[in-house]
């Protein structure tokens, strides 16, 4: 009988090794204020290997912002960039990739912006089968709380003639819109069809994207000019801009000759004003504890079972949670986005925003006493992808 019992038991301990459930967490303190927890559950059915790494912000020292490869517009690893020299008495704790970016061009896809200086405009989509179709963003106020929520740039160009308020930038020119096209957008051109008006406006007084500051103009003249029929699209200057218009708004442009000074103007609105930083990205997953994604659940992006990243808040702005989930690998399916939606919801999540994911999925960590960082995920390419960003945790003495 002891026999059967002692064999019983081994074969329990051996399917608990084998499919580990939740229950058997393990959790790691990085710092006083930051634990690291890898998961292995089951999410409707299939096996997911999932790590949270949560800061609580209310801790003496701890901060986050987000980091870029230097010199800009260059990938790198998040292993490399969280193993890099940091400031005189700053620790780097943890690390998750962070912004989508252009395959063709290498460069962020989306806002990215550090006490209001543009480092990156990046683009937005009219399409609700894209990931910024809504835009939206993770940051933190002047105050030190974190949040996520949506963005409105406001925009306006003027000249000594008239002002021209701007409807959208990087992106496809609609019926009836004034479009501002800049370096961020991943074409050179602004592939637009005749039937509009642009202008191109270089020689800025200081650089735009990166470089210009939420709320002081950028100046330049007037260089060039595509008139309404003309087939071929406007050339995106590097130190410059193109405004698009369509129906009656290429009135507004029509005042304009070459040699004329234009001036554009950036400003967020109230909520994200002098925020520490801002870091664009879509969509949103969680919105006020719900289920709440901003973009088409139909989306082939949306559907695919993949790996995942996340960047979490809860209520109060205090507390940050990023997450990672495995996927194309036999032991971690991957997740869809609904999927992935509900199980941070499950975690608590006030709010929640989707960051670049698939091959680019990778959370580092540093242990209390280790002076290196390590990857705590399995990345599904087999290594780490580099990436365009990364948002991290700190801590300064």
């Amino acid at each position: 009988m002891r026999k059967k019992k002692t064999g019983l038991l081994l074969f329990l301990l051996v399917l608990l090794l084998a499919f580990p459930m939740e229950s058997l967490a393990k959790t790691t303190a990085l710092s006083n204020g930051v634990n690291w927890r890898h998961v292995y559950t089951k999410v409707n059915g299939k096996y997911q290997s999932i790590n949270i790494m949560a800061a609580d912000l209310t801790k003496r020292g701890h901060s986050i912002s987000y980091h870029l490869p230097m010199p800009y517009y260059r990938l790198n690893k998040v292993s490399a960039l969280s193993n890099r020299q940091m400031p005189t008495g700053q620790r780097q704790l943890g690390a998750i990739n962070a912004s989508f970016f252009h395959f063709s061009t290498r460069e962020p896809a989306y806002l990215l912006v550090k006490e209001n200086k543009l480092d990156n405009l990046g683009a937005v989509s009219n399409k609700n089968t894209d990931y910024m179709y809504v835009p939206a963003a993770f940051g933190v106020k002047k105050d030190g709380a974190a949040m996520i929520d949506r963005f409105r740039l406001s925009m306006t160009a003027n000249s000594k003639k008239a002002a021209f308020p701007i409807t959208g930038y990087n992106e496809s020119r609609e019926q009836e819109e004034l479009i501002l096209y800049t370096r961020s957008m991943k074409f050179n051109n602004t592939r637009t069809n005749p039937y509009g008006y642009e202008v191109t406006v270089e020689g800025l007084d200081h650089p735009l994207d990166p470089g210009a500051k939420f709320g002081e103009p950028v100046t330049g003249k007037v260089t060039a000019i595509r008139k309404y029929g003309e087939r071929s699209s406007s050339v995106i200057p590097k130190n410059g801009f193109v405004l698009s218009a369509h129906g009656e708004k290429t009135q507004l442009l029509k005042s304009l000759k070459t040699g004329d000074s234009v001036s554009l103007t950036i400003n967020p609105e109230e909520k994200w004003k002098d925020s520490r930083f801002m870091l664009a990205s879509g969509p949103l997953l969680v919105q006020k504890g719900k289920v709440a994604m901003t973009m088409s659940t139909k989306s082939p992006n949306a559907r695919a079972r993949a790996p995942r990243s996340a960047v979490m808040v809860d209520r109060s702005g205090k507390k940050v949670y990023f997450v990672t989930v495995d996927g194309r690998q036999k032991r971690s399916a991957g997740m869809t986005l609904m999927e992935f939606a509900g199980y941070l919801k499950s975690l608590g999540g006030y709010q929640a925003l989707n960051l670049d994911g698939g091959g680019s999925t990778t959370m580092a960590g540093r242990a209390i006493g280790s002076s290196k960082a390590k990857v705590l995920n399995i990345p599904s390419d087999g290594r780490e992808r580099t990436v365009s960003a990364i948002l991290e945790i700190f801590q300064a003495k």
